[in-house]
């Protein structure tokens, strides 16, 4: 989705995150000083857009310059590109649920599946911890660092594994990823493994490395103009969506001018429950008109309130009544 809204007080270090940077943060022991942190109710995030392209921006996507997605918008504007499938069974490489921004002009991105496919090598890499004191050629963090990237979750799954407890048999993984020229050249692993033991975590670790042939489909993409910049397709969607925030009583006019003050509000997670009335006034006026975008149970609208305009997302996270009612626009 967009990028994070910013906020001022409210939620304390929770206050400018995502619903996904959020979980990750609890996960990651960020936020443990929230109970329930990991199972918010609903996280809503306002951000007040005053002009056409604040709007614009959004409501579009900028790929990063020099990434391959950027690449792939660039020959899709000019003459259409074919790219192909990250792996198999993965769907097209590149998806976005809105337009996207291309030398300052706005760009609808289309793309089909063909009917042809591509082949490539990739490798599976398998290690397995080893329950005898055989000697090791190389320790994990002497490693290039592609290789230490991919072992770096089984790396921290034997950190904790502990064989007193009785977890048996010893650990073991594979993955298999496609290693670029760059990286083959790189890696001490791939195409053949300069060693057969590594010590992981004082662990001796036989690794095996088999190559795999992959079919990958491939889409063929291409771009429609939408606006010539941002700021003129900010103006499109004013005109054709917003609407006015209206008909709300004393207190869902508080907790709204609250959540526009703070950029955010997080209902559960421990942060109390004291506004979910008012909250459920202001999200059923946003439910009951179209979303600008709608992805899985979070909805975005563009809002006018006491004058002003504001973008409005809300992940109703656990709140099905109120996800299930979220309709999209019949057209951006």
């Amino acid at each position: 989705m967009g990028e994070d809204y910013p906020s001022g007080t409210g939620c304390g270090d929770v206050a400018n995150l995502s619903r996904r940077r959020l979980l990750a943060a609890c996960a990651a022991g960020a936020t443990a000083g929230l109970a329930g942190c990991a199972d918010p109710d609903v996280a809503m995030f306002v951000a007040p857009v005053p002009t056409d392209r604040e709007i614009g921006e959004r409501a579009t996507t900028r790929p990063e310059a020099d990434s391959e997605f950027a690449a792939v918008v660039g020959n899709a504007t000019a003459n259409g590109t074919t790219v192909r499938s990250h792996g198999e069974g993965s769907g097209p490489p590149f998806r976005t649920d809105r337009p996207v921004v291309h030398e300052g002009a706005v760009y609808d991105l289309d793309w089909t599946q063909t009917d042809r496919t591509r082949t490539r090598t990739e490798h599976v890499v398998s290690v397995t911890v080893q329950e005898d004191d055989r000697e090791t050629d190389i320790d994990f963090t002497a490693l290039p660092e592609i290789d230490r990237e991919r072992l770096e979750l089984f790396a921290n799954r034997l950190e904790r594994y502990d064989p007193d407890a009785g977890e048996r048999p010893p650990p073991r993984a594979e993955f298999q990823h496609y290693y670029t020229d760059a990286e083959r050249e790189a890696s001490a692993l791939v195409p053949d493994s300069d060693y057969d033991t590594i010590a992981i975590q004082g662990y001796p670790t036989s690794v095996d490395v088999r190559p795999t042939e992959v079919e990958l489909d491939v889409y063929r993409y291409a771009t429609a103009e939408r606006a010539p910049s941002l700021a003129a397709f900010g103006r499109d969607l004013r005109t054709a969506h917003r609407f006015e925030l209206t008909g709300l009583d004393a207190s869902e006019r508080e907790f709204f001018e609250h959540v526009i003050e703070a950029g955010s509000y997080y209902q559960g997670m421990g942060l109390g429950n004291d506004r979910e009335e008012a909250f459920a006034g202001v999200a059923d006026r946003l439910v009951d008109r179209p979303a600008l975008f709608v992805e899985h149970r979070e909805g975005e609208w563009l809002v006018s309130y006491d004058g002003k305009d504001y973008w409005v997302r809300v992940d109703f996270v656990l709140l099905e009544e109120y996800a299930d009612r979220i309709q999209r626009v019949e057209e951006l």
